[in-house]
């Protein structure tokens, strides 16, 4: 895994983007997350700045990193401003005037492991957990007035990773 210097990078974005007014947070790794390309943790004595680690792997990895820093660098701006710090116009004009991402391009979702099929009208629902006892949403909503009836119970129809392709493509499964 290629090593990448995060306070490189922001010192280099603080100069260029942010007249160099901002003092350097605690800039670290975060293995743990997956959708989100980064955070930032705002703190009175010293806010956070987070990184995916999973984005040194990707192809074009420097880019996404240095986006990134770029992306949680506008939200310590605003909020070293003391003014919303979220993803406001203000933002906005500022994420532009840089030229950083809104969005995570390279997310990692987890992947479904199981498949319900309601029984009534055969609608499929993906889910990563095991549901105990469920109904289809919309037949309960259609039929008995939003309330759970056995009828449209929902029924495991397959489990595991790698079957959920299967079913996607209407192959018989088990």
């Amino acid at each position: 895994m290629m090593q990448f210097d995060l306070v490189r990078f922001f010192t280099e974005w603080n100069l260029r983007s942010f007249e160099g007014e901002l003092p350097i947070p605690e800039i670290r790794w975060n293995p743990r997350l997956k959708t989100s390309a980064g955070r930032f943790i705002p703190d009175r004595t010293r806010s956070i700045i987070e990184v995916a680690s999973y984005l040194c792997e990707e192809k074009n990895a420097e880019h996404l990193i240095r986006d990134t820093i770029g992306h949680e660098m506008i939200h310590f701006w605003l909020w070293q401003k003391r003014l919303p710090y979220g993803h406001t116009p203000l933002f906005h004009e500022k994420m532009e005037e840089i030229g950083v991402s809104r969005y995570n391009t390279v997310p990692r979702h987890r992947p479904f492991k199981h498949c319900y099929e309601c029984r009534s009208c055969g609608q499929k629902i993906f889910v990563r957990k095991r549901l105990r006892m469920a109904a289809c949403a919309a037949c309960c909503n259609q039929h008995a007035e939003g309330k759970f009836h056995p009828s449209y119970k929902l029924k495991l129809i397959a489990s595991g990773e790698g079957l959920l392709p299967q079913i996607e493509r209407g192959e018989r499964v088990g």
